[in-house]
Order: structure tokens, then C-alpha cells, then sequence
């Protein structure tokens, strides 16, 4: 199962964290492209490769508050389910 995970800017060790707990479990999991001080063309680039692969997950997994962010909103959109990484981790269970 594919996993696009979310996690606010600042969650970045807890993200690090559902990562690992997650691929444990034999998940495969991705997450939004690191990029810093790249030109327009480049992050328009890299916001359409991650919303690539939110469309091509399985499910969209929260980290902490993720309200004000696009990807779950883009989930949503693309049909993809949206859930907690409690929710995830209990239905791995």
C-alpha cells in the first residue's frame, strides 16, 4: 500500500518518526519534495511531481495539525482517502 504522508513544516522529526514506523510495517511511503531556493520552473516542477504522487497513493496519512495545508485538501480532490497516523497505524494492525 502507498502512503503520501503530510506533516507541517516545523513536524519534521515527527514525520521523520511515521516514516520509519510506517515503512516497518511494509509500507511504501512518500512525502512532499524538499526544496529550497529553487527558481518558479523548478517548484512547479517538484508541486506537480507531489501531486503526482498524492493522486497515486493509496491513502493521504495526517501528521499532527495539517489544516492549512494543500495536500489534504488535493487528496480529497483526487478521491484519495484521508486519514490519521493513528488511523493508519491501527489499520495496519
Amino acid at each position: 500500500m502507498r502512503l503520501y504522508l503530510a506533516a507541517p513544516t516545523r513536524a519534521a522529526a515527527e514525520l521523520a518518526a511515521a516514516t520509519a514506523a510506517l515503512l516497518a510495517l511494509g509500507f511504501a511511503v512518500t512525502s512532499a519534495t524538499v526544496a529550497d531556493a529553487i527558481d518558479a520552473d523548478d517548484l512547479t516542477e517538484v508541486v506537480a511531481g507531489d501531486l503526482d504522487a498524492v493522486a497515486a497513493a493509496d491513502a493521504l496519512v495526517t501528521v499532527g495539525d495539517c489544516s492549512t495545508l494543500f495536500e489534504p485538501a488535493m487528496a480529497e480532490a483526487f478521491g484519495v482517502p484521508v486519514v490519521t497516523l493513528a488511523e493508519a497505524l491501527a489499520g495496519a494492525r
